[in-house]
């Protein structure tokens, strides 16, 4: 089997819900051991109401001006995220990020292809049984090609 060429790189998930310093402290952990350049992704998931991109022009416009503008609101949230978490941890790091439009498991793994690590939250219903996953981290986790962190965000 043929292993793709690494790139040093950790991919991290963050999906902009309250748990997200938790992922990216242990990525931030990691990366002090290993010296490793971080990558922080973040997918908008598309909506269900408007997946289909409309084919009369003045909905087609409304539809792109709301797409846009939902990267553009994500992206600075994300922005300012990062800024404000590795201010308070104290990490001196810079962190390249990325905004995509898709589905969250596949935009990671694709983002992924060539990535020493990815460390993703798992939101799934850990209350009940600390062996279930949410969809996106299992998705993760059986298709990576890479190693995967899985971290508890309960």
């Amino acid at each position: 089997m043929i292993q793709p060429h690494r790139t040093g790189q950790i991919i991290v998930g963050l999906d902009r819900s309250g748990h997200d310093h938790v992922v990216l402290a242990a990525a931030l952990d990691h990366v002090r051991h290993t010296a490793s350049a971080v990558r922080v992704v973040h997918a908008i998931p598309p909506d269900t109401a408007t997946a289909m991109a409309p084919t009369d022009a003045v909905t087609r416009a409304a539809w792109s001006a709301d797409r846009h503008a939902r990267h553009q609101t994500a992206t600075e949230d994300l922005r300012r995220h990062l800024t404000r978490t590795t201010d308070d941890l104290g990490a001196h790091i810079a962190i390249d990020y990325d905004v995509r439009h898709g589905d969250p498991a596949t935009v990671l793994l694709s983002s992924a292809r060539h990535a020493d690590l990815i460390v993703i939250g798992t939101s799934g219903s850990g209350h009940r049984s600390p062996f279930l996953l949410g969809t996106v981290s299992q998705d993760i986790a059986v298709h990576a090609t890479c190693p995967v962190l899985l971290v508890p965000t309960n």
